[in-house]
C-alpha cells in the first residue's frame, strides 16, 4: 500500500516560504510566520505537492495571535487531490514523525510526543493549543520545517503486527523550536507543534454556522408572475431536495475531516429537525 503524503510546499515564484498541511482538498493550514517573507500585500501563492504539481492558492483567513493561516486552493475540485488525511487529538508518550523536508534537505524528523496539549505563548505573545515534542535528529536548526504536518502512531497501530498497514493520523503542524536554557545560542531537542483539531476550531471557515451557510436551506421562492409563494407541494419538494443535498455535504465534510463524527451526527439531527418544522409550516431552526 503506497504511503500518502499530505504536506504542501508554499512558494512565491521560485522562492520557498515554508510548508503547510493539506487539511482538506480545498484548504492548506500553515504557520503564519512562514508567510512573513512574502512580497508586501501578496496573498496568492504556488502550492507544490509531493508529486511535483503546482496549484494556485490564496490566503483566506489569518489568526495572528495564534500564528496560523489558512490558504484556499483555487479550483480545488478540478485537481484530483487525495482525500483528507486521518486526524486525531494528540496523545502523550507516542512516536511522531514528519515526512516533509525543506528544499536541499534530506532529513525527515521524528521523535516522541511528551505531554498532553498545553496552552503555549508564542513569540508574538499570542496563545495557541500546542503539542510538545522531542526530536531525535540533532540538526542545530529546524528552519524550513515550520507548517509541516506531524503524524503519530494511531490507536490501531497494533494491526501492523499482523501485516496490516495502520493509518497514522495527523495531530499537528510544526511551529517553533525551543532554545537550550543553558546556552540560548543553541537549539534544544524540543519542538512545538500546533494541535491540528484545536487549530481548525479557530477558523470561521470550519465553524458550524459558516458550514450551514454554505449549504443552507433556501427560503420559499415567489412566483414571478403573481408574487405569491409557491404552492405547499412545490415548497415541500424544494425543502426535501435541499435537505438531501445538505446531508450529502455533511457526509463529505465528515469524510474530509472538516467535521468530527459527533459534529456530523448533530448536524444531521439539526437538518432533519429543521425539515420537519418547515414541512409543518413553521420556520426552520436557526
Amino acid at each position: 500500500m503506497r504511503e500518502q503524503h499530505y504536506w504542501v510546499r508554499i512558494c512565491e515564484g521560485e522562492r520557498c516560504l515554508g510548508a503547510g498541511f493539506l487539511i482538506t482538498r480545498a484548504f492548506v493550514l500553515t504557520a503564519l510566520h512562514c508567510l512573513r517573507w512574502r512580497s508586501p500585500g501578496n496573498m496568492r501563492f504556488d502550492l507544490e505537492l509531493p508529486d511535483g504539481r503546482r496549484l494556485a492558492g490564496q490566503v483566506c483567513e489569518e489568526i495572528k495571535d495564534a500564528d496560523l493561516a489558512l490558504i484556499a486552493v483555487e479550483d480545488a475540485e478540478s485537481h484530483g487531490l487525495p482525500p483528507a488525511a486521518p486526524t486525531d487529538w494528540p496523545r502523550p508518550e507516542v512516536s511522531w514523525r514528519g515526512t516533509y523536508c525543506p528544499p536541499s534537505e534530506e532529513t525527515r524528523l521524528s521523535g516522541r510526543v511528551t505531554h498532553e496539549p498545553l496552552d503555549y505563548r508564542n513569540a508574538a505573545d499570542g496563545v495557541f493549543k500546542a503539542v510538545q515534542l522531542t526530536v531525535e535528529q540533532q540538526l542545530g536548526s529546524y528552519d524550513g520545517y515550520s507548517g509541516s504536518p506531524v503524524d503519530t502512531a494511531g490507536v490501531d497501530a497494533r494491526h501492523e503486527q499482523h501485516g496490516e498497514k495502520a493509518q497514522r493520523p495527523v495531530v499537528g503542524i510544526l511551529m517553533e523550536e525551543r532554545l537550550d536554557r543553558a546556552d540560548a545560542s543553541r537549539v534544544s531537542n524540543v519542538l512545538i507543534a500546533a494541535s491540528l483539531l484545536h487549530a481548525m476550531g479557530r477558523f470561521t471557515q470550519f465553524s458550524i454556522s459558516h458550514l450551514r451557510h454554505q449549504v443552507s436551506l433556501p427560503e420559499p421562492r415567489r412566483s414571478a408572475a403573481s408574487g405569491t409563494q409557491l404552492v405547499d407541494e412545490e415548497r415541500a419538494a424544494q425543502d426535501l431536495t435541499s435537505t438531501d443535498l445538505y446531508l450529502r455535504q455533511l457526509r463529505r465534510w465528515e469524510e474530509e475531516g472538516v467535521l468530527s463524527q459527533v459534529e456530523a451526527a448533530e448536524e444531521r439531527r439539526w437538518a432533519l429537525r429543521s425539515l420537519r418544522r418547515r414541512l409543518a409550516g413553521g420556520p426552520a431552526d436557526g
